[in-house]
């Protein structure tokens, strides 16, 4: 879409409707460069939640602010009635000078920046930075872990104003916009709380996208022994003890068993968490053939449990458990729902880093990486225990890792 006006291009948000890519999805504008490089100022405008009664000042700014891809009476109608938008609005000297919406998923602990506009004539204030701090305070409010968005990849006063607020880019997506554009994905763990642990933790991201468990094993194992060496040989060795052999389609996950057995194979003491349900990580797999070989494998990995010192609990991991677990210094690797993280389909395990008393932290194997630091992401305990539920039987499974009692090569 065009710019606002030719003078004053300004950094931009991207405007989706349902996700999906071509000409439905173009620009938003959130005001020029000195707007996103702009403190709030104490005398500035007072930002609040949008009511029924803002609706025909909220379609003005829309058409001072957008030549195009404009959001419409019905849309921001539909935006302040419903339950997975929040619209908030900032006002000054009875004028209306900015809107952003934040859209939610029940379905999972992400919210995504739909839409930050500021008037014009109030750029420059910090406006859109308020407004981008508030949405974060009710994204809080509402248990969600990350927030999400994209922008133009050459929209740099956009991503300094990102960046300054502790948005991380994530991806690339090639072509993104009706223009060709490329877009970049950045996201922010919204919890800051001051975090102790009992370990050191080294975020290890998976390199095969079914090798989450062996890389959730990994970065346990890794801090509770900080000389093992953390490198895809490893990687591909646990894959190759603990994998089911099928999954929806392709390569096989790992299950809890197969991952506990590993972990018992280099002297760790494991504690699994698997209820009774029936054979792990059937849901999506659709040809009997391949359900019956999962089941077979299971039945396998159980025999040769047997014997050895780790414990099968059939019962689900409670977040209580989980936290007792946490403060005797065991590191949980724990199966989740990757739509609730990710917003795709299937399981995905995760490293367990602990709990501060008001939020857990995970190490995610597909979060992105340096070697400077573990991405944590912070998730409140409700929010968890949906989390750690997956497929239609709302299955639930961990693996707890103990200390080291022997050196296995």
């Amino acid at each position: 879409m065009t710019s606002p006006s030719r003078q004053d291009p300004g950094p931009t948000f991207q405007r989706s409707t349902g996700g999906r890519k071509g000409a439905d999805q173009s620009e938003r504008s959130a005001g020029d460069a000195s707007d996103a490089a702009g403190e709030p100022a104490a005398d500035g405008p007072r930002v609040r939640r949008a009511e029924v009664a803002d609706l025909e000042r909220l379609v003005a700014l829309e058409e001072a602010c957008f030549d195009t891809d404009r959001l419409s009476r019905r849309s921001y109608r539909s935006l302040l009635a419903g339950t997975s938008a929040m619209v908030v609005v900032a006002e000054q000297d009875d004028a209306l000078v900015g809107a952003a919406v934040l859209l939610f998923n029940r379905t999972t602990s992400i919210a995504r920046l739909y839409s930050l506009a500021v008037a014009p004539a109030a750029r420059g204030r910090g406006i859109g930075r308020m407004l981008l701090r508030n949405l974060e305070t009710a994204a809080l409010d509402r248990a969600i872990a990350v927030m999400r968005l994209e922008h133009r990849i050459d929209n740099g006063p956009a991503r300094a104003l990102y960046e300054s607020e502790g948005f991380s880019a994530v991806s690339r997506l090639p072509r993104y916009y009706a223009d060709g554009a490329t877009a970049l994905r950045l996201e922010r763990s919204l919890w800051t709380t001051t975090f102790h642990t009992n370990h050191r933790f080294r975020h290890y991201g998976q390199t095969l996208d079914f090798t989450c468990g062996p890389a959730a094993l990994m970065m346990a194992m890794g801090a509770l022994t900080p000389a093992l060496h953390l490198d895809r040989n490893l990687e591909i060795r646990l894959w190759r003890e603990a994998t089911s052999v099928f999954m929806t389609s392709g390569h096989g996950g790992c299950g809890p068993f197969g991952l506990a057995l590993a972990a018992h194979h280099r002297g760790f003491e494991a504690t699994v968490y698997a209820p009774a349900r029936g054979p792990m990580l059937l849901d999506g797999v659709r040809h009997p053939d391949k359900k019956k070989v999962i089941a077979l494998v299971e039945e396998d990995f159980l025999r040769e449990l047997q014997g050895t010192p780790v414990v099968i609990r059939r019962e689900d991991l409670t977040a209580d458990a989980l936290i007792r677990h946490l403060h005797r210094g065991d590191v949980p690797i724990v199966l989740i729902s990757l739509y609730r993280l990710h917003g795709e389909k299937g399981p995905h395990w995760i490293t367990v880093t602990g709990y501060d008393g008001h939020v857990f932290r995970i190490l995610d194997p597909m979060s992105p990486s340096d070697d400077l630091h573990a991405p944590e992401i912070s998730v409140a305990p409700k929010e968890f225990e949906r989390m750690s539920r997956y497929g239609r039987s709302r299955q639930t499974a961990a693996v707890i890792l103990s200390h080291q009692t022997r050196t296995i090569a």
